[in-house]
């Protein structure tokens, strides 16, 4: 929650910043390596979504988990939103589905998930789709919060700033 005692412009600043994070260590990460037209073989749609998704540790190219970095992020910053925020509950529902399928794009690196099968051709096409979803959300509230928030730093009319 945000301090009541703190200026508008240092709340204003924290959500626009809190929103880019979010575009870009979510919403940029999850299309990380995506081509501009969908791949067609399976094989390198599953490897790009693997690279993107999945953290080092768990055989992919990303620094973290992308599930694990949204899931911080709203603890850290979620509260200084609404919580019925159409773009975030988007964004909320695109993971949601990431995060059911994810797993079965590298079935032997979650041995404890109960289900060790593969993802079929149309469930990688709904990862992928997933993950569009999710930026597309991402941008739409960094967007929304940008303008809606207004400029960062607010100056009554007549102040140049910089001193007397």
């Amino acid at each position: 929650m945000t301090n009541p005692t703190e200026p508008h412009e240092d709340r204003r600043l924290r959500r626009k910043t809190a929103a880019f994070r979010l575009k870009h260590d979510v919403g940029k990460a999850v299309r990380w390596s995506a081509p501009e037209d969908r791949e067609t073989n399976m094989d390198e749609l599953r490897a790009r979504l693997t690279r993107d998704l999945l953290g080092r540790a768990n055989g992919g190219g990303a620094r973290e988990d992308v599930l694990k970095i949204f899931f911080e992020w709203k603890r850290e910053e979620g509260p200084s939103f609404a919580s019925g925020d159409p773009d975030l509950e988007a964004l909320e529902r695109a993971l949601g589905e990431v995060g059911q399928l994810a797993p079965h794009l590298a079935p032997s690196l979650f041995p404890f998930k109960e289900s060790s099968s593969s993802l079929s051709d149309s469930s990688l096409l709904a990862l992928d789709e997933a993950c569009l979803e999710a930026s597309r959300a991402c941008t739409a509230f960094y967007r929304r919060i940008a303008v809606e928030d207004g400029p960062e730093v607010v100056r009554p009319r007549g102040e140049l700033g910089g001193g007397a």
